[in-house]
């Protein structure tokens, strides 16, 4: 397998799946266009869990060697995208259990872990160009960081990653019912915070992330 270089291909839905398939045959450059094309999401999602840019790094390389040594096991349809977010996560969770440092390191989302989500809703400068716009980038911002682990982990997935709910139960391991119960009390403490028009609307736009 090819050592992973990052952000080289953009490949629409359609060319993924067609590089996964190649890649279960055994086609290591269809592979590596695969994680290349992911290689940025991919780390963007692995330092919330964990601050360490070196082992984000490693982790995404073991995985990346994890999936190729089991490919021929692998199902042929697959969301490319969520089933790589649902690899990582699981491949730094159970590296970080190994090394005995959840307690001070890992979010153990859905296990009542306090450590807050390090999620950082960015914005671009042309977005925030007037007064306003910083008043309410700097409200959402706030009323993101104020949320549960697990509520900013599923509002980031959702509506940054723009993962189906689906493929959100599939990454955290939680039923749909129960992705949508938390994207719902989600939502509605952002909204008592920030009211239902300047906060939910802004939030759908994706603005401020």
């Amino acid at each position: 397998m090819h050592t992973i270089r990052e952000n080289i291909y953009h490949l629409e839905e359609g060319q993924l799946l067609t590089c996964w398939q190649q890649f279960l045959e055994g086609n290591s450059e269809a592979f590596g266009q695969i994680i290349s094309c992911y290689y940025a999401a991919l780390f963007q999602y692995g330092i919330k869990i964990h601050a360490d840019k070196a082992f984000v790094q490693d982790s995404i390389q073991d995985m990346a060697t994890d999936l190729w040594s089991k490919r021929e096991r692998l199902s042929r349809q697959v969301h490319v995208k969520s089933y790589l977010f649902k690899s990582l996560r699981h491949k730094m969770i159970r590296q970080l259990q190994r090394r005995d440092v959840q307690q001070r390191h890992l979010l153990l989302w859905g296990q009542g872990a306090r450590e807050p989500f390090d999620a950082e809703f960015s914005v671009e400068a042309a977005i925030i160009d007037n007064e306003t716009d910083r008043q309410r980038k700097q409200l959402l911002h706030d009323s993101l960081k104020s949320l549960s682990p697990r509520q900013q982990e599923i509002i980031y997935l959702r509506y940054f990653q723009n993962l189906e709910h689906d493929q959100v139960a599939a990454i955290m391991k939680l039923s749909r019912v129960a992705v949508y119960n938390l994207l719902s009390s989600s939502l509605k403490r952002l909204k008592s915070q920030i009211g239902p028009l300047s906060g939910i609307a802004l939030l759908l736009s994706g603005k401020y992330f």
